[in-house]
């Protein structure tokens, strides 16, 4: 609870911009911030197209109105609904109740050009989209109109919007007048302690633009190659090359597909050749912005190529975030196993902004939370605890919620990787979940689960083997299982448990023929040991299938 702060509730049409502006809002308040549409979707344990397409909009709205229900239970909180949660009078009345209701606006062109596809949308499903759009805007006018301040962010920016909020509030003493917090003063630093290999992570929104001054001290060439893939670059890439070039860097931008099955050699051997084309320096910076593939695919280039340039990862990508921007490890792909090439190469920098995760797909942010479960299965059982107590809060990408998850997630990697930089000892804790995960991505040849699903069932799998050895108590694999399953991850093995073990043999940990686990004493407390036989991994993964 938050006091006696009432609750600020964004509701509006799709692609109005309420998540975006909510997360902005809730920081400047230091509010939780909570997306309707992202809790109903955790409670069904399906995405809200699917709850459309199996069970009906009745069902879908029944369930809403029960979320409704629950958030305007709260306080101090910011919250996002959907599109047509407060047609149904009902809803309205208990937001209203809660706190103020803004309705944000778009002319119809605006809106259509910002929806794009449709797939996610079940609202527009099976119609002319403008037309559509401009139906569904008539049916709710009324119901928008009933909001206590209406916003047009037609042509306004976030932080336009963000300002005509808070001016309201304040003028209506909802909130003080000036009693918000600066957004760039969220921005936390740690360091890296690696000898002459030491550099800072920066974490905290609103990073992007200041990249530009975050490097001026690091001694690079005034060009080099930012790497990144198609998605990204439309969504930050441009931005971010007019930042560098602000600051006197010039940088080619070169784009690489964030499909793990690129992450090979052939892609590897073109990288180079576009450096080449470059004629890149010793000292040219390679920027990597993306996520895990582009991250490692561009910092083993950047290791290798004129025997190392200085890399700055630029990760948008949670599990990039969280785990492959930090530590060093770059690498590619064979055939027969994953990163079987690669090296330990240090970046100069890492800038983490974590706006950049508002615009994943809900699947790949849940992807993500499996790498911070893991974070926290091994070394921490009070952010295991933390990450317990705010699955919606999480969920919701609450900006404050994920500086701290992010921060503390570095935190506990950063203290692993200063006490074993080149894992021959506790760094191999953090391949938690990956002996299996890797395996299971092989088996199915990088089309089936990505890689935090992956090593979701991964460290079910060894946390079942735990427990079989009877090191590890059952009610932590229960609490294991529960909140791997609240973050939408699955916890059981989609194919043949034998196609499992035979990938398991490549995997690059095996040390004089032993397979090596990372197995659990309990939540927080990690222990490496090697298979016994092939039989008993095969009892855990027919466990769990």
């Amino acid at each position: 609870m938050k006091g006696n702060k009432r609750n600020i509730i964004l509701t509006g049409f799709m692609a109005t911009g309420k998540s975006s502006v909510g997360r902005r809002l809730a920081v400047m308040l230091g509010y939780d911030f909570l997306d309707l549409d992202t809790l109903i979707a955790a409670e069904a344990g399906m995405p809200i197209s699917q709850i459309f397409a199996t069970q009906g909009e009745a069902a879908f709205r029944a369930l809403e109105s029960r979320m409704v229900d629950r958030v305007a239970g709260r306080q101090g909180c910011v919250v996002a609904t959907g599109g047509g949660t407060i047609v149904n009078q009902r809803n309205l009345e208990t937001l209203k109740r809660s706190g103020v209701v803004v309705t944000l606006t778009a002319d119809p062109d605006t809106l259509v050009a910002r929806i794009g596809p449709t797939d996610d949308r079940p609202m527009l499903w099976g119609a002319d989209t403008r037309e559509r759009v401009r139906l569904l805007l008539e049916q709710r006018a009324q119901a928008y109109a009933r909001a206590d301040l209406i916003v047009d962010a037609s042509a306004q920016t976030i932080d336009q919007v963000v300002k005509h909020i808070l001016d309201f509030l304040a003028l209506h003493h909802v909130v003080a007048k000036g009693a918000t917090a600066n957004l760039p003063a969220m921005a936390e630093s740690l360091r890296l302690v690696l000898g002459p290999r030491s550099y800072e992570v920066i974490i905290g929104p609103s990073l992007l633009g200041e990249v530009g001054t975050l490097i001026q001290d690091l001694g690079l060439a005034g060009t080099g190659i930012l790497v990144t893939n198609p998605l990204d670059n439309q969504r930050f890439g441009q931005r971010l090359v007019r930042v560098l070039e602000e600051a006197k860097f010039a940088v080619a931008c070169i784009e690489i597909p964030e499909q793990e099955e690129e992450k090979g050699l052939e892609r590897l051997g073109w990288l180079y050749r576009q450096m080449a084309t470059h004629r890149l320096e010793r000292r040219s910076p390679v920027f990597a912005l993306g996520g895990v593939v582009t991250g490692e695919l561009a910092g083993f280039a950047a290791a290798t190529y004129l025997r190392g340039l200085p890399l700055i990862q630029i990760p948008t990508s949670l599990i990039a975030q969280v785990d492959s921007s930090i530590g060093g490890k770059v690498g590619v792909n064979l055939p027969e196993g994953k990163n079987l090439v690669g090296a330990f190469y240090q970046p100069r920098l890492v800038v983490t902004d974590v706006e950049t995760l508002a615009a994943l797909e809900e699947r790949e942010f849940r992807a993500g939370l499996a790498e911070v479960v893991k974070i926290a299965a091994i070394r921490d059982r009070e952010f295991f605890a933390y990450l317990e107590g705010n699955v919606e809060e999480v969920l919701s990408r609450d900006l404050r919620v994920l500086v701290r998850l992010v921060r503390r997630a570095c935190e506990i990697k950063a203290s692993i990787v200063e006490a074993d930089e080149w894992e021959t000892d506790v760094r191999s804790f953090l391949n938690f979940g990956h002996t299996v995960g890797h395996a299971l991505e092989a088996a199915t040849l990088y089309r089936g689960p990505n890689h935090g699903e992956a090593v979701a069932v991964g460290m079910v799998v060894a946390t079942t083997l735990s427990v079989q050895r009877g090191m590890c108590p059952g009610e932590d694999l229960s609490r294991l299982k529960a909140l791997l399953q609240a973050f939408g991850l699955p916890i059981t093995l989609p194919t043949d448990p034998a196609e499992i073990t035979r990938f398991v043999r490549y995997d690059k940990k095996i040390q004089s023929g032993q397979i090596r686990f990372v197995l659990l004493r309990g939540v927080g407390d990690a222990t490496v040991a090697s298979l016994e036989t092939l039989g008993e991994l095969e009892t855990a993964l027919t466990a769990c299938a």
